[in-house]
């Protein structure tokens, strides 16, 4: 059995701390099945938020008269938006993991792979194992127990970024923030959107006044159906059937989008043979310090069930790294920001960042210590915060 300082397994979040390790002079393995980069770069907020980008312009097109201007949208390249949103993803993946495997430390084991022991994993054909471990797994689309629907081909939100050809009609199940991005980038494109929510309102999950707010907005554009739940699915003739239970009623369309939420990667990497505690969900429990119940052990990201975005785990991993790599000894660095400089677009708009900071406390702290949405440009001054600390 192949013996490493660290095992890291998911390259998105994980990736931080797979370079920390090896940095300082630590031998690290590095579990990735998919394309390098996780589930924000290749399949969630970076590919969204460009295809997103496309749909406002489009809407900006032909909200114009608004502002004076008329003007028109002539025809959709619907492929080409696809393909140039792909092709910059998969670009940034392969780049990383052209680096990875040039630096040889993390090594990189790209294969399917599994938990045999508590700091132990079956890598493929090889055996690795490890002091420190870190489960930065990630979560996958969970598929509701709709009859009929696993026989069909339906997208889930991985499929529905990659899909070339622009759908006439996009029947979507689930209300939540996914599915109200996928309505919203389809529909401004030209399709038409019928959204199906089990409850009475969408983003549920979120505060119910602006829930309710978004919900009678964005039901002023798209055809939502509340308090409504699918009796079963059928697919002939590349036309999906969309049986409704509550009076019966049948929809029909070209496609058909999944959005109920997600499930955790704890059962693919079989992390019960670590002895590590999952909750009744399948995300693994951890402790104020991102520790499991085994010592050595962290998890963090989407796999651990708290707050599923790129910028909380983002914000974790630097807990990950104090906690693990610093004997838990947390440091004040006490910097205090005496200036700072921007040049290029929207240098009057990040400057305003550093100038709350120096009015609030004055310490790079008031800035590396936040939590940046991610994708958004203000992470970059964030990012040279982080690199004179």
């Amino acid at each position: 059995m192949k013996k490493f300082d660290v095992i890291v397994v998911g390259s998105g979040a994980g990736l931080e701390i797979a370079s920390f390790a090896a940095e300082h002079n630590s031998s690290v393995a590095l579990i990735e099945e998919g394309p390098l980069g996780g589930t924000c770069l290749n399949r969630g907020c970076i590919p969204s938020k460009m295809l997103i980008h496309s749909a406002d312009v489009a809407e900006t097109i032909k909200e114009s008269a608004k502002f004076g201007i008329k003007s028109k949208i002539e025809s959709i390249d619907f492929s080409s938006i696809v393909k140039r949103v792909s092709e910059a993803v998969d670009t940034d993946s392969s780049g990383i993991e052209q680096a990875v495997r040039k630096s040889g430390n993390p090594v990189l084991y790209k294969v399917r792979s599994k938990f045999i022991g508590s700091k132990q994993m079956q890598a493929g054909s090889e055996q690795i194992e490890a002091d420190k471990v870190f489960i930065v797994g990630g979560t996958r689309p969970s598929t509701p127990p709709i009859p009929g629907i696993k026989d069909t081909p339906y997208l889930d939100s991985t499929k529905a970024l990659r899909l070339e050809k622009q759908p006439e009609h996009l029947v979507i199940i689930g209300g939540g923030y996914i599915a109200a991005e996928l309505a919203h980038f389809f529909g401004a494109l030209g399709t038409k959107i019928t959204i199906l929510v089990r409850g009475k309102r969408m983003l549920d999950n979120e505060d119910e006044e602006i829930a309710d707010w978004f919900t009678k907005e964005f039901s002023k554009k798209y055809e939502v159906l509340f308090n409504t739940e699918v009796e079963a699915v059928s697919y002939q003739d590349s036309k999906f059937t969309i049986k409704l239970k509550s009076d019966g009623r049948k929809l029909e369309a070209d496609q058909l989008l999944v959005a109920t939420g997600r499930v955790s990667n704890t059962d693919i990497l079989d992390v019960k043979a670590t002895g590590v505690e999952i909750d009744e969900k399948g995300y693994i429990k951890v402790n104020d310090y991102l520790e499991t119940n085994i010592e050595g052990i962290w998890a963090f990201g989407d796999i651990i069930g708290i707050l599923p975005f790129r910028h909380a785990a983002n914000d974790q991993v630097g807990f990950a790294i104090r906690n693990a790599f610093t004997d838990k000894v947390l440091v004040d660095e006490q910097n205090n920001i005496l200036g700072v400089h921007i040049i290029g677009p929207n240098a009057s708009i990040l400057i305003h960042e550093a100038i709350v900071a120096m009015k609030a406390n004055g310490k790079t702290t008031a800035i590396t210590d936040s939590v940046y949405i991610h994708p958004a440009l203000p992470e970059w001054l964030q990012r040279a915060f982080f690199a004179i600390e």
